[in-house]
């Protein structure tokens, strides 16, 4: 079998992009964008809020309160499925451009929209329909690419781990997503018996995209410097994504949050969530404990998300919780670190390393700060600080577009490295 990995970058950046592929960047790009941004304004709402300086009515008031939506909707869903699907998922799957263009310019601008309404009215709900209908629309256009290109295929070739990872997150979006827009209208159409939901509502999912795509994008990290099985790393993530899916909507469903079943399969899912993250660290460093490690930039953000992964389920396995968290805490590494790979090594243009460092540096004494008590403002302000930073590096990176020339060794220390297939 011909694997995936090594037909996912070319051997140079200078190739004349067509008009869709030109489309498909500004897509993905404006996805992007709208991740940073809401992760900005969340950030700064965080530290403002924590220093006592933000108004406690008003626009600020309405900004605390879209807090979690900002985090949990418009920062990991258009990151990780939307954005790095539309950026990255052509190349991985060895196609020219993205299917459905029209109605992933729509989605895009669904979010968008959606995220201003958040941040700017009261009742948050007719915002969150508009941003269910945008997830479906680019979580649709994933998975159309993904099953065009395998039907497609002449060879049998095998997904990468990131390629699953996509693909699998899109499908979580796709069951799940409708449950979410449900639940909403049900509170609209029968305010007196639904009680009101939120962003929360949602966290279950939001964690299962993590683990699937961040985990997917952190193997493509380690595709260079190891051999990982992508067998079992796809029969994991397909286990997880379904019986997460089966379980969240089961709980969701049940009459009463608060009932002994509904928390039975909370906890079951909680469980198998921790496994998961263990069994795919396990495979991860089965692949690369003997590899000769270089800590190239994407790699640094890739082991952050393995180390902070680790520390949830250590401490959802001591104190019963602590997982999700962590799982919303690594999209931040696998959003930075999937930027980086796919800027530099995926595309092969150049970003400048020393505000990359910077930035990993800054979000790292970030997340220590955290869990030391009386440190959680600091560890916010330097968390919008390294924000900044990256938007900097990233401004830069564009700017200048400089491509870095893949020599002939390169290429096959790459193709080296992915000879394993399903």
């Amino acid at each position: 079998m011909i694997s995936a990995h090594s037909r996912r970058y070319p051997q140079s950046a200078t190739v004349e992009k067509t008009q869709s592929q030109r489309q498909d960047s500004a897509i993905g790009t404006a996805y992007l964008l709208l991740a940073a941004l809401a992760a900005l304004v969340g950030g700064g709402v965080s530290v403002l809020a924590g220093m006592g300086v933000l108004p406690a009515t008003g626009l600020g008031a309405r900004l605390v309160q879209a807090h979690p939506a900002l985090m949990l909707l418009y920062v990991v869903v258009p990151a990780l499925v939307s954005g790095f699907g539309t950026l990255w998922l052509p190349r991985a799957l060895g196609r020219e451009n993205m299917l459905l263009g029209r109605l992933n310019l729509l989605a895009v601008a669904l979010l968008a929209v959606a995220a201003v309404l958040t941040c700017t009215l009261a009742d948050a709900r007719f915002a969150n329909i508009l941003w269910s209908l945008g997830a479906l629309m680019s979580a649709m256009a994933v998975l159309t690419t993904i099953f065009d290109s395998c039907a497609d295929s002449r060879d049998q070739t095998s997904f990468s781990p990131f390629v699953w990872g996509e693909m699998l997150s899109a499908a979580v979006l796709l069951l799940t997503v409708p449950v979410f827009a449900a639940a909403t209208m049900r509170t609209w159409l029968w305010p007196a018996v639904s009680p009101a939901i939120g962003a929360e509502y949602f966290a279950a999912p939001v964690g299962l995209i993590v683990l699937l795509a961040g985990f997917g994008i952190v193997f493509e990290m380690a595709a260079r410097i190891g051999q990982v099985q992508t067998r079992p790393v796809a029969y994991i993530m397909a286990a997880t994504a379904a019986s997460g899916v089966v379980a969240w909507a089961k709980s969701s469903l049940e009459h009463g949050a608060e009932s002994l079943n509904a928390q039975m399969v909370g906890n079951t899912l909680l469980g198998l969530c921790s496994l998961s993250a263990v069994c795919l660290a396990g495979l991860w460093l089965a692949g690369t404990w003997r590899a000769r490690v270089s800590l190239r930039t994407p790699l640094l953000w890739g082991m952050g998300f393995l180390a902070v992964v680790a520390g949830g389920w250590v401490v959802q396995l001591v104190q019963g919780t602590g997982l999700h968290p962590a799982l919303q805490l690594g999209a931040l590494y696998a959003v930075c670190g999937g930027f980086y790979l796919w800027r530099g090594e995926a595309c092969g243009f150049w970003y400048p390393q020393k505000l990359a460092h910077l930035h990993f540096a800054l979000t790292t004494v970030a997340t220590l700060c955290l869990f030391v008590s009386g440190m959680q403002v600091l560890g916010c302000a330097l968390y919008g600080a390294a924000a900044l930073v990256f938007v900097l590096a990233a401004l830069i990176s564009f700017q200048r577009d400089i491509p870095v020339k893949v020599g002939n060794a390169r290429v096959a220390e790459m193709q080296a490295a992915g000879r394993t297939s399903v």
